[in-house]
């Protein structure tokens, strides 16, 4: 009982991580109608810039995460801006860039590898962060990077809701998520809000990068793997839902957990897609999804 309690842990607080990459997948799916497929490079981004903030400056793991949060955002909102924006018709219009947009996103992945790889180089770096000794509850013994990784992860949720919900720009996102055109009509600056939406979805990722960095290594190639995790939770959650991601997140992060714990950890990455494939047999558009309904 003791050996699967721990299991559980590990995975909530690993899901935790797939659903913050999950809910900025979501976001910007969402808001742009668009899979952003260099998300996962922006996880690693977000890694790296906590990890230099904290070796060079000297500043504590809390600053350090939202520091490198804020400037991650800018990094999404440049991205966005510069390079994105240019494959839209004026008026920032996602719907009509199709297949360019996917074509785009894939080359921005390889081009912040390389970019990854010129600065930082090709080998792991350790992100030393001293949390101090494991918090034991009585039999249970929990190392204070897990507690951190969940803490921080759920706060982060609960003021994204917060933001979204009930705050003047978080009304104005959610109308460009619903409807860009009335969007327009009603006043808001549909491009600004474009805008916010990347920065908000690649501020989560570098929130992830951060967070997984002192219980890994930060490396070059750490975006891959958690990419497609993250995809295959907001799947399962159902795609473009932000409770979904944070859903599909804990059911990934816990099934890979428990199938490395009880069956063999050398095929821990294909649990995840199992319960994808299970999931969308029974209901094709995730757990929290709307099938959409075509009339003929």
């Amino acid at each position: 009982m003791q050996y699967f309690i721990d299991l559980v842990i590990v995975g909530l607080s690993i899901g935790m991580i797939y659903a913050l990459v999950a809910i900025g997948i979501s976001l910007i799916f969402s808001g742009l109608d668009i899979v952003h497929f260099a998300h996962g490079e922006i996880y690693m981004v977000g890694a790296f810039i906590g990890l230099m903030l904290f070796k060079h400056l000297g500043i504590g793991y809390v600053p350090t995460l939202l520091l490198a949060i804020v400037l991650t955002g800018l990094i999404g909102i440049f991205l966005e801006r510069v390079f994105y924006r240019r494959l839209t018709r004026a008026g920032g219009g996602y719907t009509v860039a199709g297949m360019g947009m996917i074509i785009a996103g894939f080359g921005m992945s390889i081009v912040l590898q390389n970019v990854a790889f010129l600065v930082w180089g090709p080998k792991p770096l350790p992100f030393p962060v001293p949390f101090g000794m494991p918090m034991e509850f009585g039999d249970l013994v929990l190392p204070q990077s897990y507690l951190w990784i969940v803490c921080t992860a759920l706060f982060l949720m609960v003021t994204l809701h917060l933001f979204l919900k009930k705050t003047r720009w978080g009304l104005a996102i959610r109308a460009v998520a619903h409807n860009k055109d009335i969007a327009y009509l009603m006043g808001i600056n549909v491009p600004l809000m474009i805008s916010v939406i990347f920065g908000i979805g690649c501020a989560l990722g570098a929130a992830a990068g951060v967070l997984v960095g002192p219980v890994n290594y930060v490396a070059v190639q750490m975006g891959i793997g958690v990419l497609i995790k993250a995809f295959a939770a907001a799947v399962v959650g159902g795609f473009g839902s932000l409770p979904g991601a944070v859903l599909g997140g804990l059911l990934v992060g816990v099934t890979e957990s428990l199938g490395a714990g009880f069956i063999s950890g050398s095929y821990k990455d294909v649990y995840a897609f199992l319960l994808l494939i299970t999931v969308l047999m029974i209901k094709p558009a995730g757990i929290l999804g709307v099938d959409a309904k075509v009339k003929a």
